[in-house]
């Protein structure tokens, strides 16, 4: 009897973390639509500077699992590109989204930054390390194009409030079934 209701419990759990993570990470329909609010096509677009949504996509899941951390990411694959073409170092993944957001003139906590940057992240797999130096501006960024204005993305904030009733619902119901069980055997 206990054993039932450890294992209702058990999936309850299971079942509501499943949902809060896939909760907790952007689309990519979001993310692609936070990368061209905050302006990055200006530069990231086919015949760009930079590569294009499509191209950093297929590399970042080609890439999927190699590194342990975001900062070697950025270390081995990123940082010698953004040097040679920007003349900025990046030597972690938050100076490499700081940089990038200066560049279109927007600030490294911009909910849209936010909104690619965990995007990105998600498909590298890594985790991001303890952030040793304070991140850097470039010191001579290219003309500012301003995007034109739209409604920013919405804060994750009501997604997680979703989803946390949600987790409460599932386990609620999780140990009424498990009562009625008990009750009928």
């Amino acid at each position: 009897m206990i054993r039932a209701l450890l294992l209702v419990s058990v999936i309850g759990a299971l079942l509501t973390s499943s949902i809060l993570a896939s909760l907790a990470q952007p689309s990519e329909a979001e993310a692609i639509s936070a990368f061209q609010r905050l302006g990055c096509t200006t530069c990231h677009r086919s015949g760009g500077i930079g590569n294009s949504w499509d191209q950093i996509v297929s590399r970042y899941k080609a890439l999927a699992g190699k590194y342990d951390s975001l900062d070697e990411f950025v270390e081995a694959e990123v940082y010698q590109k953004v040097k040679s073409m920007l003349g900025v170092e990046v030597r972690s993944w938050n100076e490499l989204f700081t940089t990038m957001a200066g560049y279109v003139g927007k600030k490294p906590d911009d909910p849209n930054l936010k909104v690619v940057q965990s995007y990105l992240a998600s498909l590298l797999g890594a985790q991001a390390a303890e952030a040793t130096t304070p991140p850097t501006t470039p010191t001579t960024p290219p003309q500012v194009v301003t995007p034109p204005a739209t409604t920013p993305v919405e804060e994750r904030g009501v997604s997680f409030l979703v989803a946390a009733a949600l987790a409460a619902l599932i386990i609620v119901a999780a140990v009424v079934l498990a009562a009625l069980w008990l009750a009928r055997g």
